[in-house]
């Protein structure tokens, strides 16, 4: 029998959500700001800095995916056309595919080619990957590709979130705000046990 659904996201849901996509922002923020600026010390800084929120980025988004794993995440609002729903799905595993990707093929590239990763300068976390700069060089052209991917689909999530709570005035994203409990009108009731109100 199917595992019944969440009416609303949990706390820990919610806080990993607004960490992640604070770190995403701010990883992208860096990542532009690494390419405007010529080599110096201010650009190696950024550079670790950018890094090493990729690293914390991929493993709050493990937690994350445990987490829904574990708990679920509650249905999609009711009176969404089928359309909708199928593109719901696809960004949000686009979402979560991406970033995994994103962080843990960059670590690879630069793992395989450059000085030891570092944690802020501290923790070593350089992956068991060799190969060079010949190596390096396809792995992290792919990570620039997945990089502009991953933007391009969180532009589309926060315009889908605006669209819901501008245009649709629905719960999907005050259910994810924190201290909200949301999600009074779902897709799919959460059926009752037998012999409770």
């Amino acid at each position: 029998m199917a595992r019944p659904r969440p009416a609303h996201y949990s706390g820990a849901q919610k806080a990993l959500h607004w960490t992640i996509a604070a770190l995403v922002l701010a990883m992208v923020g860096i990542g532009l700001t690494m390419t405007a600026i010529g080599e110096g010390a201010a650009r190696n800084a950024l550079y670790e800095i950018h890094k090493s929120i990729g690293v914390i980025v991929l493993s709050l988004t493990v937690v994350r995916l445990a987490l829904r794993w574990r708990r679920g995440a509650p249905p999609l609002v009711a009176g969404l056309p089928g359309w909708q729903r199928a593109a719901a799905h696809a960004s949000h595993l686009a979402l979560y595919a991406l970033l995994v990707a994103v962080p843990l093929v960059g670590w690879s590239g630069v793992s395989a080619c450059c000085p030891p990763v570092n944690l802020f300068w501290t923790v070593p976390v350089t992956l068991p990957v060799g190969g060079g700069i010949e190596a390096a060089k396809p792995i992290l052209a792919v990570h620039d590709v997945l990089a502009l991917s991953l933007a391009a689909v969180v532009a589309i999530h926060i315009a889908a979130a605006l669209h819901h709570h501008l245009g649709r005035r629905d719960e999907t994203l005050r259910r994810m705000l924190p201290g909200s409990a949301a999600g009074q009108r779902q897709e799919v009731d959460v059926p009752h046990r037998a012999g409770r109100a």
